[in-house]
């Protein structure tokens, strides 16, 4: 009986996905993300929103536009479908995040300010962690900075950043030294 609850609960595990922002309030999908990806991928980015971009990728279908979706920026959602989670951050001002770990794949991360139009980072991460949910280190020794931690806003950002849907902050993860899986999400911002 013992082993058959364990390997329920390892199913289970493996099943949930891995890690999400929960705070600030990330991109989700909704029409215009859901027509750049297709029905497939829209249904296995949403179905478990800490699951690794890897997960979709292996359910593209005709629908799928790789140029549209881009799955590897933002997570393939789309800014159209999420004015409403615009945040308004002051230079400097100082923003929590929280992180829903559910299984850790050690790898390194950072959270960056991107520039939306570009796709690309402005400067330099605001935070870095070059070993990122080390699962080697066992539960009473996990850095807590991995899932609470907090950013401060840039002051020298560009000025297209006062425009929404020009800027973002991205949490980062790319999962190198396990399974070789991304987690991302993208916060709307403007200063």
């Amino acid at each position: 009986m013992r082993s058959s609850l364990l390997v329920a609960a390892t199913f289970v595990i493996g099943a949930l996905g891995h890690a999400r922002v929960l705070e600030p309030a990330p991109r989700k999908s909704g029409p215009v993300s859901a027509a750049a990806c297709g029905t497939a991928v829209t249904k296995s980015l949403t179905a478990d929103l800490a699951s690794p971009l890897e997960d979709a990728i292996r359910k593209q279908d005709s629908e799928y536009n790789a140029a549209a979706c881009e799955l590897y920026f933002c997570r393939g959602f789309k800014f159209d479908d999420n004015k409403s989670l615009v945040k308004k951050y002051t230079s400097g001002q100082v923003v929590p995040f929280r992180i829903d770990m559910i299984a850790r794949h050690t790898g390194y991360a950072n959270v960056s300010v991107i520039d939306l139009q570009a796709k690309k980072p402005i400067g330099s991460p605001l935070i870095y962690w070059p070993r990122y949910f080390d699962n080697t280190l066992g539960f009473p020794n996990w850095p807590k900075n991995e899932t609470e931690f907090s950013v401060s806003i840039p002051s020298n950002l560009p000025s297209a950043c006062k425009t929404a849907g020009n800027c973002a902050l991205q949490w980062w993860w790319y999962a190198a030294y396990d399974n070789k899986q991304h987690y991302m999400n993208c916060i709307d911002f403007t200063v």
